[in-house]
């Protein structure tokens, strides 16, 4: 794929508390990880919560893989899994795959996106999917999402959001 340049790095503290609807999630950034991958998975959440309740953010999950985000149906499969950040063609190749019936989104915060949707779409193209893969792509100054008291306001208005495969954004 084509290397991306990335806007500026947000201003984010070691450790966040975020709510958005009901639910409330503790994300600290850990070593080695960037202040952006950290708000990316919080505007994740944020957007994706209240269609997928029981996301969790940093899950234990034993596949060739890990998730940025992660829900699991009660068979223990995968219907929501996000990346957040830096997520390499082989990786998303074969996430598209493998998980067809799994809603797939790759959060970033790039100046232009544009790369990353034809290569996206070369990948998604020939691969008959029951779910869509989502690309998100938060703005410059994506903090302003995150209230104060922790609260999450993000819309998919407030983002870019090109989707493959079946279903609309709302």
């Amino acid at each position: 794929m084509t290397p991306m340049r990335t806007v500026g790095e947000p201003a984010i503290p070691g450790k966040i508390t975020v709510r958005a609807g009901n639910r409330k999630v503790v994300l600290a950034k850990h070593a080695g990880e960037s202040a952006r991958h950290v708000l990316l998975k919080a505007l994740v959440f944020g957007l994706y919560v209240a269609d997928y309740p029981e996301l969790v953010v940093e899950p234990r999950f034993s596949g060739r893989y890990r998730p940025d985000l992660l829900q699991l149906n009660d068979a223990g499969k995968p219907v929501f899994w996000a990346e957040c950040g830096a997520t390499g063609h082989e990786k998303l190749a074969f996430l598209a795959r493998a998980y067809p019936s799994t809603h797939i989104v790759v959060a970033k915060q790039v100046a232009c996106i544009d790369p990353l949707a034809e290569a996206v779409s070369g990948i998604v193209g020939p691969l008959r999917r029951m779910a869509p893969l989502d690309l998100v792509n938060v703005p410059a100054d994506a903090e302003r999402f995150i209230g104060q008291t922790g609260e999450i306001t993000v819309a998919f208005g407030d983002v870019a959001l090109r989707r493959f495969g079946p279903g609309t954004p709302d």
